[in-house]
């Protein structure tokens, strides 16, 4: 899996559709992707977004490996956060910004969702990716929360709290293996 990143003018929370990738975004995932040739991989998986659907579509180019976009596999929601950067909020909110951090994995933004949400939103279809793959390989172009997902269910004796402290750096790979249900993280962050 990876993330795609990092995006052209991002100065707050943004989510779907979000902005583009930058320049330097676009140039990393390429040379990480030309790492990927010759990778057993069957497809490419990742969000409608632009950043993402962007890097799945360069993934795609260079691998010569079919990729879909779905929904199910956008990050979090901010609700009226979107576009906001974190000082006005923490500003404009900061009994809201409390919370946040008493509950992260929990925490909803205004009209948003929390990462729990988000979870329960994309861990039905990654199983179901996991399933269809059993034997091949596949990539996932997620974001933070959506790669966190899968991550959890590689490694599902961590809390939901606890899996936000494995950071996904903007585009880079990280390399998950599952053997039936049990999954193992070989790496993270290449």
């Amino acid at each position: 899996m990876t993330r795609a990143g990092p995006v052209a003018g991002a100065k707050g929370f943004y989510s779907y559709p979000g902005p583009p990738l930058a320049e330097a975004g676009r140039a990393a995932l390429v040379a990480r992707f030309k790492r990927l040739r010759g990778a057993p991989l069957a497809h490419i998986y990742a969000s409608d977004a632009r950043a993402e659907a962007e890097a799945a579509r360069l993934a795609a180019l260079i691998l010569d490996v079919p990729y879909t976009l779905d929904p199910r596999l956008r990050d979090r929601a901010w609700g009226e956060w979107e576009g906001l950067p974190f000082a006005r909020v923490r500003e404009a909110s900061p009994e809201l910004v409390r919370r946040w951090a008493e509950d992260e994995a929990g925490f909803r933004p205004p009209g948003g969702e929390s990462v729990l949400d988000v979870w329960a939103r994309s861990q039905p279809l990654l199983r179901a990716l996991l399933e269809r793959h059993r034997g091949a390989g596949f990539l996932l172009v997620g974001n933070c929360t959506v790669n966190r997902a899968l991550l959890a269910l590689a490694l599902p004796f961590l809390p939901p709290e606890a899996g936000l402290q494995l950071e996904q750096d903007e585009a880079r790979l990280s390399h998950l293996v599952f053997y039936d249900d049990v999954g193992v993280l070989k790496a993270l962050n290449r």
